[in-house]
């Protein structure tokens, strides 16, 4: 298998992954908050009247409902940041990095191939000017190509 194919082959397996581990993380955090929701919001009901029950004695019912409705906002907000934590940039790093190193050597392949295609044009177009001496400026990159597809195979 040639260096490109088996680049682009990685690139893929890569991206496949890191889009795989996204998804699970995506899943996974919305599975907890709506857990978290559930369960929240079933003792959030029974603890609110308790609490104004206690509290309408101490204060108004309308000061008693305020001060609950704070504790469930802030409540509210510290699952939201608990459920926020997970980080899924972390568990795709090293995927990234294999996949940048893929790329990357997939450009450098495509610019040696740039560089002897202009080399091998440069020669082609000195022919003209002179035959005999362009011969083997053609010639020497278009053995190197053979020879090099070659030794892939």
């Amino acid at each position: 298998m040639s260096r490109l194919s088996r680049n682009l082959v990685t690139i893929y397996r890569t991206e496949h992954l890191i889009a795989r581990r996204r998804l699970a993380v995506m899943r996974q955090q919305t599975i907890l908050m709506v857990l978290a929701g559930i369960s929240a919001l079933s003792a959030l009901v029974l603890l609110d009247v308790a609490l104004f029950l206690a509290l309408k004695d101490v204060m108004s019912p309308a000061g008693a409902a305020a001060v609950l409705s704070f504790g469930n906002l802030a409540l509210a907000v510290l699952l939201v940041l608990i459920a926020r934590r997970s980080n899924v940039e972390d568990e795709v790093a090293p995927a990234v990095e294999v996949r940048d190193m893929a790329i990357a050597d997939i450009e450098d392949e495509l610019e040696e191939l740039a560089t002897e295609a202009r080399d091998v044009a440069r020669a082609v177009k000195g022919i003209g000017a002179n035959p005999l001496g362009s011969l083997t400026a053609v010639l020497v990159p278009l053995i190197s190509l053979l020879l090099k597809s070659r030794s892939k195979e």
